[in-house]
């Protein structure tokens, strides 16, 4: 059976494309270099950049001939409910960043992937390289796990084979904070467990402890830790997350545990979530 990409996806694939570190670095892309990433027609990838650029979702630097992302677009992403959310987190981040003296994360799942929308910067860290935006595997990260949790063991089992079993997600090393770059060459290759047996017993630790920890998964000597916040419905809509040395914590993990556990039902109270005793 023939499949057909549609334009729509065609052009979204240029956007991500100028979304990565690499053009950040070089101060944009040019056709070229857009042409080999996506691995399309040079003539093709300098019409569809005319286009982007036309209709102000690329801007097209006259002296160097690079194009980097449009200001369209971050008009665009200020209306969506990410946005809303990471305004609304900025109070709770700043709160948990001045407790740990650790940089503060608001994630949300996206398919078989966490995206971060909001990152508040522990002053020690002079060189502050994007968060925004940045996006890794689900499975192998405290947020992406706090996530999930929220989820019945039915839906976990369907995420499990959509986004884990049957297709393996990459992430191209030149998208990752030099801070956060992979533990191993395989790190594209990742399972967030051994098997779903497996995976559907550490959510249940999840539920139980009401966070979730990454000890060296995904950075190696960090421990993230990352808490649920729900919204009105009771809906876990995002998380709160940080990250902190090993060797500070050691394996005391409850302690940077109850933090995000702490600010994530702050940010909840915040969003009109239910308020939910001891039981």
């Amino acid at each position: 059976m023939t499949t057909h990409t549609s334009g729509l996806i065609r052009d979204s694939q240029v956007l991500e494309v100028l979304s990565q570190a690499e053009a950040f670095a070089n101060g944009g892309l040019g056709v070229n270099r857009v042409a080999e990433l996506t691995g399309r027609d040079k003539g093709q990838i300098s019409r569809v950049l005319k286009t982007l650029a036309e209709s102000g979702l690329v801007d097209r630097d006259d002296r160097t001939l690079k194009y980097t992302l449009g200001s369209k677009l971050y008009m665009m992403a200020m209306r969506t409910k990410e946005a809303r959310l990471g305004t609304l987190a900025e109070f709770r981040l700043r709160e948990l960043v001045a407790q740990t003296q650790e940089s503060a994360h608001l994630d949300v799942l996206r398919g078989g992937r966490v995206l971060t929308i909001k990152t508040i910067s522990a002053a020690k860290e002079l060189t502050r390289e994007g968060w925004g935006g940045f996006v890794a595997p689900a499975g192998i990260t405290a947020s992406g796990r706090a996530m999930l949790a929220g989820l019945t063991d039915e839906e976990v089992k369907l995420w499990w084979y959509e986004h884990t079993q049957l297709s393996p997600l990459p992430v191209p090393k030149s998208t990752l904070p030099r801070s956060r770059q992979p533990i191993d060459p395989e790190f594209s290759l990742q399972r967030p467990a051994k098997n779903l047996q497996s995976f559907l017993a550490m959510m249940k630790q999840v539920r139980n402890q009401g966070y979730a920890i990454s000890d060296g998964e995904f950075q190696t000597g960090i421990v993230d830790a990352a808490a649920p916040v729900r919204d009105v419905s009771n809906k876990v809509v995002a998380t709160i997350s940080t990250g902190v040395p090993k060797e500070r914590v050691r394996d005391q993990f409850d302690s940077i545990g109850q933090l995000v556990t702490a600010a994530a039902l702050r940010f909840s109270t915040d969003l009109g979530a239910p308020i939910i005793g001891p039981t």
